[in-house]
């Protein structure tokens, strides 16, 4: 009889010991070993990119970059407020993406037009080559690629619209945007769009 308890005891042991080492090996293939192989596959395609830290990806770097920006950004807002105080046009800047991802136009400059990145154990691939963009974007194939967080995880978010869908949902998606941006009525939409800043721009 001392003896079916024990048995039992052991039985619950192992079952938890094997249920612990089971989460283990998927944590350790989710974290590091998926992440790691998708990255090996790409800079066999001659793709690099910065290295990622442990568990965090690129993040803690972006963040350090982020920083490091953040004095020119407020000199220049400095500048801008001085120009405009003393009665002079205020030179309008186009450069905004080295102003929000000073990451990326960094990597960019380091690494080329395509490179890799990774937050967390996501693995992002980066274009900025408008010839391969052009080409991406003729693809006719319905499997875009879409990473599955989008859809999953940011559903909420984002919904099933074109940004977040593949396949028929995004075709689907496609077709109903498609007459909107037809020349004539992306005319008319520019206009729209000058004149909304024109106002904004005055009533400052």
């Amino acid at each position: 009889m001392e003896a079916k308890p024990i048995l039992m005891a052991k039985i619950i042991l192992s079952v938890v010991v094997g249920g612990f080492i089971v989460l283990l090996v998927h944590l350790f293939n989710l974290l590091i070993l998926k992440p790691k192989l998708l990255r090996a596959k790409l800079q066999r395609q001659g793709i690099r990119g910065p290295s990622p830290s442990f568990l965090f990806g690129n993040m803690p770097e972006m963040k350090r970059i982020q920083l490091h920006s953040t004095p020119k950004t407020t000199s220049t807002s400095t500048t801008k407020e001085h120009v405009s105080k003393s009665d002079h046009p205020v030179a309008i800047a186009h450069n905004w993406p080295s102003t929000l991802f000073p990451h990326l136009e960094r990597w960019r400059n380091e690494c080329g037009p395509i490179f890799l990145y990774s937050t967390g154990n996501i693995q992002l691939l980066c274009i900025t080559n408008p010839e391969m963009v052009k080409e991406i974007s003729l693809c006719t194939s319905l499997s875009l690629g879409k990473p599955s967080y989008l859809s999953k995880d940011r559903g909420p978010l984002l919904g099933r619209g074109i940004l977040s869908s593949s396949g028929p949902i995004w075709a689907d998606q496609s077709k109903i945007i498609a007459p909107e941006l037809y020349i004539d009525k992306v005319k008319v939409g520019l206009w729209l769009f000058i004149i909304s800043c024109f106002l904004a721009y005055r009533s400052h």
